[in-house]
C-alpha cells in the first residue's frame, strides 16, 4: 500500500498538476494542429504523446533551483546582436582567408572583463543567461565563461578588437 506524500512533499513543488495539465492541453494542441486530422486513432497516439511531453516537462521543472527573471529592457539589446551577427561576417571571413588558406599565423585573444552579475538572485542569474547567449550570438566574439568567484567574464575574440567589453557584455550592468 503506498504513502500518500506528505504535505511537505507536496509544498516543494507547487502547482505541479496544473502544469502538467497546461502542458498536455499545449502538446496536444500542438500535436492536432500538426497532424491535421481527428481520427480516433491519431487522436489516441496524441494522448498518449502529449502525456508523455507533459510528464517529462514538469519532471524537469521539479528540477529547477531558481526561476530566471530578466528585466523587459534587456531586449533592447537584441537587435544590436542580431545586426552583429551580420556585421561580424567580415572579420569572420578575413580569420578564414589568412588562418586557412593563407596559411598565417595568427591567433585569436581572450580577454578577462569585470563583470557584476554574480548573485543568486533571479535577476542576476537571468543577466548571466541573457549575456552568455548575447554575448556569444556574433560569430566574432563568444563568452567562454563567467566566474562568479572573481567576479568576472572571459572572452575568446576571434579576431581581437579594441574594445571586447562592447562586442561581449550586451546588457547594462545591474
Amino acid at each position: 500500500m503506498a504513502a500518500s506524500p506528505s504535505p511537505r512533499d507536496r509544498s516543494r513543488h507547487p502547482g505541479a498538476a496544473r502544469a502538467w495539465v497546461t502542458w498536455w492541453v499545449l502538446l496536444a494542441a500542438l500535436w492536432l494542429a500538426l497532424v491535421d486530422t481527428v481520427l480516433a486513432p491519431e487522436l489516441a497516439a496524441g494522448a498518449v504523446a502529449a502525456a508523455i511531453a507533459a510528464t517529462g516537462a514538469v519532471v524537469v521543472r521539479s528540477q529547477r533551483r531558481l526561476l530566471l527573471r530578466p528585466k523587459a529592457a534587456w531586449l533592447r539589446a537584441v537587435p544590436g546582436r542580431l545586426l552583429r551577427v551580420v556585421t561580424d561576417l567580415r572579420p569572420l571571413l578575413v580569420a578564414l582567408w589568412r588562418r586557412g588558406i593563407r596559411r598565417a599565423d595568427e591567433h585569436g585573444a581572450m580577454a578577462e572583463l569585470p563583470y557584476a552579475a554574480v548573485g543568486d538572485d533571479p535577476e542576476s542569474a537571468a543577466h548571466r543567461v541573457f549575456t552568455e547567449a548575447l554575448g556569444s550570438l556574433a560569430p566574432n566574439t563568444m563568452v567562454v565563461q563567467i566566474d562568479r568567484e572573481r567576479r568576472t567574464l572571459l572572452v575568446h575574440q576571434l579576431v581581437p578588437t579594441p574594445d571586447p567589453a562592447a562586442q561581449a557584455k550586451p546588457l547594462p550592468e545591474p
